[in-house]
């Protein structure tokens, strides 16, 4: 067998090459905020997510001086860790500031940790940094331990303005709401800010890009454990003005605040319990309860923060610790994520959009229906709670055509995590190598598809389909996987010219059309006449690969064919029964197999001393017995032992061929044919498989050394090679009707 070459005809314009144009590097700039009080182990955890490049990614720190620099490879993910040496425990300007920099696009996630204590945030980077934010503190906020970080990581030097909301004490004064101050930083420099007052609503200007955060290095909620709760806040030219918010788990106790930047703005509440009202003035905040679906709708923009606190025993058996998470804007929205967890916590994700089913997704390459998931639906919004479990490292998602928005969260005993992602990244470049290829197994084929093909044509895995449009490609991140069984899917047998082989199409159809951008013939054929030989002496061959099926030879203990032979050499009386098994493993059930010859030699390839036990289809023992099958794949004999004299051991070898019903008459269903008739037969290719099975050595009174194997031990196979015929590969430039406007037909199918 032999590769046929892809012919392709393609508009490469088509091709969707996205990439994040201009941006040369990704810098970011983040904060260790200060951890509960007494946790003097706390680390913070770097992930650096890459995309479809490799990156350099070098992480610093001022003073205390740290300095590291990794390579990650593409579609891949890095850990930097710093310990609580970098924390920010000072009420005054340090040089903490944590610096990311990379040579490629790269995401950054963040993990505070200790025992019994976490939480987790996205990373802005310095593209959308602003110069104007409002603090919100999630939750009920009492007791101290409430903070506010500012970072300078890029300017030379930056005025901050703090006007504040509740209290905020700095520098040994106290200011109160309404009050005004200000803080100069110079190039990375970073200040904390600690309040036992709720400084929501705080507004904080400067005169160039800053990264603001805000948490609590002691939340209580509804325990009386302390937690760190962190979060970056989002620059107000990146809110928004409709959110949807599902709750996370089954919770009904969790909180959002929502904060507004303007005057005079008014959010409205939409639940399946009914519709609240607040009008809020610039820096006013409200707080509620998340015990159902809300659907947020503002006339301004505002910023949203999530509180998951709710702390419960129920299926996951433990109670868990809050964590604090931005709840995005409903745009802009992503399609393509990737994210990060660990195995330590039992990890969620929640996905909220407004698409109409789940069929879309592929979560690392698998279909999101392939996940444990729940789904709740409200006001045309639906969110679908998938368990990953105790997953490791980075994962990825994305949707072939709907924007969603991408929680992730994981729980254990006494702790939490939790972080949104609002920012998609851009699909993986398209490779501009077409590697379009096929495997053939025993019943059906396997076809890769490039991704880039299918984006190149606006199409999806939910598109590509064989003749049977039921038959659809999966979705394998980079690839598309379309599996083609023999005998399903609207595949077919043909015969030409004394040749079988199955065939059938892919199809790429623009939805509710009968339109085709994409359409390729395979097929899977045999080469003919060709004997499989194998001369390796003393292994015997009990299995050949056919192409896109197996043919096997097996020895059982007695007629009633139960319990097949795994020992040899094997041991016989002169005068017992052999009992022969032949198969040709496939799932088509057209296909039949004849024992052209069965001989029995000392040794595998002696072609002098030979006893012929069925030979040209014709029976030449008399001891020979044929077990009546009603599966025409199979044939089973019974036979006595033979022996030649001078050897003691021997070898069984048979010539079987397999047939399909298609071609009848065929040599299959002619059966004996005599040296007298042979001649008078016209002459037809066919194709056959030479197996062979043994030792079987005869008793006497030496021991008998028995050698262990599996059934598929002490095997040779020899595979022969599929010949791959990809007709035609056609991406058009324009839709066509196949029945106003159809390809000619191809004359190889």
């Amino acid at each position: 067998m032999h590769w046929q070459g892809v012919k392709v005809l393609l508009q490469w314009s088509l091709l969707l090459a996205v990439s994040c144009a201009g941006q040369i590097q990704r810098k970011y700039v983040t904060a260790f905020m200060n951890n509960p009080p007494g946790k003097s182990k706390a680390v913070f955890q770097l992930y650096l997510v890459t995309s479809d490049k490799p990156a350099t990614v070098t992480v610093t720190v001022p003073q205390p001086f740290f300095n590291k620099t990794v390579h990650v490879d593409k579609d891949s993910s890095g850990l930097v860790t710093l310990d609580n040496t970098y924390m920010i425990t000072e009420k005054d300007v340090t040089s903490k500031v944590i610096s990311v920099t990379s040579d490629e696009a790269i995401s950054v996630i963040a993990f505070n940790t200790e025992k019994v204590t976490a939480d987790a945030m996205t990373c802005l980077p310095e593209e959308d940094l602003g110069t104007e934010y409002y603090v919100i503190i999630p939750g009920q906020v009492t007791g101290s331990g409430k903070q506010i970080v500012v970072a300078n990581g890029f300017e030379d030097k930056v005025q901050v303005t703090i006007t504040v909301s509740g209290s905020i004490t700095y520098n040994g004064i106290s200011y109160q709401s309404g009050e005004t101050f200000s803080v100069f930083l110079e190039n990375q420099q970073v200040i904390q800010f600690q309040s036992s007052e709720d400084p929501t609503g705080s507004k904080i200007s400067s005169t160039s890009p800053v990264a603001v955060f805000a948490g609590h290095s002691c939340f209580t909620g509804l325990s009386s454990y302390c937690d760190i709760l962190m979060e970056q806040l989002h620059p107000v030219k990146n809110w928004g003005t409709v959110f949807p918010v599902f709750p996370f788990l089954t919770n009904t106790q969790d909180v959002i605040s929502i904060v507004a930047g303007s005057p005079d703005t008014f959010v409205t509440i939409y639940s399946p319990k009914g519709t609240t009202q607040h009008s809020l003035h610039e820096g006013g905040h409200v707080q509620v309860t998340v015990d159902n679906i809300l659907l947020i709708n503002a006339t301004k923009p505002v910023t949203v923060s999530y509180l998951f606190q709710q702390s419960r025993s129920d299926s996951l058996q433990y109670q868990y610790d809050p964590s604090a998470i931005t709840v995005p804007p409903l745009l802009p929205g992503g399609r393509y994520y990737k994210f990060v967890t660990q195995s330590y916590y039992d990890n969620f994700i929640l996905i909220v959009s407004q698409t109409s089913s789940d069929s879309g997704f592929y979560l690392d390459g698998k279909p999101l229906s392939s996940y444990p998931m729940t789904m709740k639906e409200f006001n045309g919004f639906r969110g679908w709670q998938v368990t990953l479990g105790k997953t490791e490292g980075q994962h990825k998602i994305h949707h072939v055509t709907s924007p969603f928005i991408l929680y992730v969260f994981g729980t254990e005993v006494s702790v939490s995590y939790g972080y949104s992602l609002v920012q998609g990244l851009p699909f993986p470049e398209p490779t501009k190598e077409l590697k379009c290829s096929i495997h053939c197994l025993k019943d059906a084929a396997e076809f890769i598809l490039p991704y880039s093909l299918v984006s190149a044509a606006h199409l999806d895995a939910l598109h590509i389909h064989l003749k049977d449009s039921m038959c659809r490609a999966e979705n394998m991140g980079d690839h598309y996987l379309i599996k083609i069984p023999f005998t399903r899917c609207g595949s077919s047998v043909l015969y030409d010219n004394g040749r079988t082989f199955y065939a059938n199409t892919i199809y790429g159809t623009i939805p509710d059309t009968d339109v085709h951008r994409i359409e390729i013939p395979v097929r899977c054929e045999m080469e003919n006449n060709k004997s499989v030989e194998l001369i390796i002496n003393p292994k015997v061959n009990n299995m050949v690969c056919k192409s896109y099926y197996n043919v096997s030879m097996k020895l059982y203990e007695s007629d009633s064919f139960t319990e097949p032979l795994t020992l040899y050499p094997h041991k016989v009386d002169l005068n017992s029964n052999l009992h022969l098994e032949l198969e040709v493993l496939s799932n088509d059930e057209e296909l039949q197999i004849f024992t052209e010859t069965l001989t029995a030699s000392p040794s595998l390839g002696d072609t002098k001393k030979i006893y012929r036990i069925i030979e040209r289809g014709c029976h030449q023992d008399s001891t020979l017995q044929v077990h009546q099958m009603t599966d025409p794949r199979l044939q089973r004999f019974s036979f006595h032992a033979v022996k030649f004299d001078q050897f003691n051991e021997v070898y069984l070898t048979a010539n079987v061929i397999i047939c399909h019903n298609s071609t009848s008459p065929n040599r299959c269903t002619r059966g004996c044919i005599s040296s007298r008739l042979r001649r008078d037969v016209p002459k037809e290719e066919v194709d056959t498989a030479r197996l062979s099975q043994g030792p079987i050595v005869f008793s006497s009174d030496e021991k008998i050394t028995q050698v262990s194997v599996l059934a598929s031990g002490l095997v040779v196979a020899l595979c022969t090679t599929v010949i791959l015929s990809i007709l035609a590969l056609v991406i058009q430039k324009e839709y066509y009707r196949r029945k106003k406007r159809a390809l000619p037909p191809s004359n190889d199918l």
